[in-house]
Parts: C-alpha cells; structure tokens; sequence
C-alpha cells in the first residue's frame, strides 16, 4: 500500500508541475520542443508507475493512467511535429472537457460513497473545467484567461491528489 500512496503523490506533484506551466508561461509559450520532452517524461513516469501497482496487483489509478497516456501521446506528437498549434489547442480544448466530466462524474460517486469533501472539491474542479472548455469555443479573446484557469485547476487537482495520499485514512 506504500506503493499507491508513493504514486499518488509522484502524479499530483507531477500534476501541479504541468498545471503551474501552463498557468504561469501560457500554453502558447510551452509548446515547444522542451515542453513535448516534459510531456513524454511526465507520461512515461506516470504509466511506469501504474504498471507497477499492476504487477503488485493493486488498484490503477484513472489520473496516472490518464496523466500517462496524454503525456505520451501529446510529447511524441510534439517531438515529430505531427501537430499543428490549431490542432494541438483543439485537442486539449476536447481533452479539458472530457477531463472535466469524468471529474465532475467521479465527485458524485465519492459524495455518494460517503466521501463529501474530495467529492465537492473534484464536482466544482470539473465543472470549472467543462465551463473553461465551453468558454473557450464559444468566446472570442478568451484564450488567456482559459489557460491561466486550466493550469490552476490543474495545480489544485494535483494538490488535491497529493493531500489525499499523504493523509492516512482509518
């Protein structure tokens, strides 16, 4: 169980990294080759990780395997240049509402699990996150505001995950 709890923390400090970029520098000055490097390390980590759990025949975590898989993908197709910027923008615009409902879906499931406090706290992270991403295609100049937004959703949800495994439940 020290395991689950090591990687928890490993991904929502990793998570609060990717969300403090982002915020901090614009998602427009960090797409470029170093970012697509952090992207791929940060996926590769992250899956790594998981695999591990899997082996110990633990229970997988949806934000590694998640964090992981969008890593990966996002730093490779960065490396090979495969994407353009108006696709790159479009895809994490899909991936932040999608992102969002499966929050927002998850905080339902631990108020009803008994869990109010994680669950209020991923319900409004991924409301926030679907109404950024809403936001963000229908508002013309909002592009600013959506990523300093976004990557501070980000930081807290990593927070969030690295609180959690930190403290102990009895």
């Amino acid at each position: 169980m020290k395991n689950k709890k090591l990687i928890d923390i490993l991904v929502g400090i990793l998570t609060i990294v990717v969300g403090v970029l982002i915020a901090v520098f614009g998602i427009q000055a960090v797409v470029d080759i170093y970012f697509g490097i952090l992207f791929l390390i940060i996926g590769v980590g992250c899956l790594v990780l998981e695999a591990v759990v899997l082996a110990k025949k633990g229970p997988l975590n949806f934000g590694g395997l998640f964090v992981g898989f969008a890593g990966v993908i996002i730093g490779s197709f960065l490396l090979a240049k495969l994407l353009s910027f108006a696709v790159l923008i479009g895809i994490f615009v899909a991936l932040i509402i999608a992102m969002g409902a499966a929050v927002l879906c998850y905080g339902i499931y631990l108020i009803g699990k008994k869990e109010p406090a994680i669950g209020a706290i991923q319900i409004v992270i991924g409301a926030v996150a679907i109404t950024m991403g809403i936001l963000y295609l229908t508002v013309d100049g909002f592009a600013t505001a959506f990523w300093i937004v976004i990557g501070i959703l980000i930081a807290l949800y990593g927070l969030t995950l690295t609180i959690f495994a930190i403290v102990d439940k009895k």
